[in-house]
Formats: C-alpha cells, structure tokens, sequence
C-alpha cells in the first residue's frame, strides 16, 4: 500500500467512527425545556378522560416575544410518542392548558407543559430566546380573582385553576 492510500483510509475510518458516535448520542427521546431530565409528569401517560380522573382544571399560559404573541399549539401532548393523553395537554391554540390529573393533589408545574411541548422554558429564557444583557425574560401570574403579580419562580411555578401565566421576553427597559 502507498502512502497516499493509507492516509485516505485513515481519514475514511475516521470520518465513519465519527459519524457513528454522533449517531449513537441520540436516544430518540424528544427535545425537551432544560439540561435536566423531563418532569416525570411529561413522562406520564393518562390514555384518556375515561380513566377516572381525580382532578380536571384549566389555566392559561402566554408567550410574547418582543411584543410579538407565539401560539401554543393544539393538541401539544395528544397523540405523541405512544400516549394518547399527557396530564397537561392543550386542544386548542389559545394557550388553555388542561390539567388532568389520576390522584387528587398531584402538582403540576409548569415545567412538565414545556417539557411535554419541547420547548426550552426557565429564568434563562423561552426556546431560543436566551436573556442577554440588553434583553429579559419576565412571568407575570393572575390568579382566577384577577391579581396579577410578577414571579420568579418560572419551570417551578405550580399551575392553579383559572391562573393565567404572562411569560415576556423584551428589551431590557
């Protein structure tokens, strides 16, 4: 064997070894709101409403980005990944989380939705908005009475009925 031949095999067995590796780190899993593992409440299949569920109760989330609104989609945890109903799950595109729970007192922060949609979601931003040092990213909560106040407790904010979550990326004021 030549020179030349052995330096085009090494790069060849090199490239396919790296391709291999890059293949072999994806587990299949969909992407999901932090570094962390999801919620196990994204991991929860509650098949449907025929399963006798303890609990049923609905608050809305908001994204505005730079005073732009970004829709949630319908059916966000319906019919996804071998699970016909996720606990937190949307039917529409107006932001109505449903949250349905098998036992009574289960929490649902809000954490398990991002992580069931796919998106990125916690004091560092929404999806691939990140806060920088001319940006921020604010969560205003309004509970089913109509008082509104800023939160910092973003992914482990806990869902309540009738709660209406504002969360806000925008220009630093």
């Amino acid at each position: 064997m030549n020179l030349e031949t052995i330096f085009w095999m090494i790069i060849t067995i090199s490239a396919l070894g790296a391709i291999g590796f890059l293949l072999g780190e994806s587990d299949g899993e969909p992407p999901f709101s932090t570094a962390d593992e999801r919620h196990a409440l994204a991991k929860e299949c509650i098949g449907s409403h025929d399963g006798g569920l303890a609990e049923h109760y609905h608050a809305t989330v908001r994204v505005s980005i730079h005073g732009e609104f970004i829709s949630i989609p319908d059916d966000v945890g319906l019919n996804d990944e071998g699970c016909s109903m996720r606990p937190l799950h949307t039917h529409s595109a107006d932001g109505k989380i449903h949250i349905e729970m098998k036992e009574e007192g289960t929490e649902a922060p809000l954490e398990a939705f991002f992580d069931i949609w796919g998106k990125h979601m916690d004091s560092t931003g929404f999806d691939d908005y990140l806060v920088n040092e001319t940006t921020e990213f604010l969560m205003f909560v309004t509970d089913a009475g109509g008082n509104q106040e800023e939160v910092t407790s973003f992914q482990n904010h806990i869902l309540a009925d009738g709660q209406t979550i504002d969360l806000v990326f925008r220009d630093k004021a």
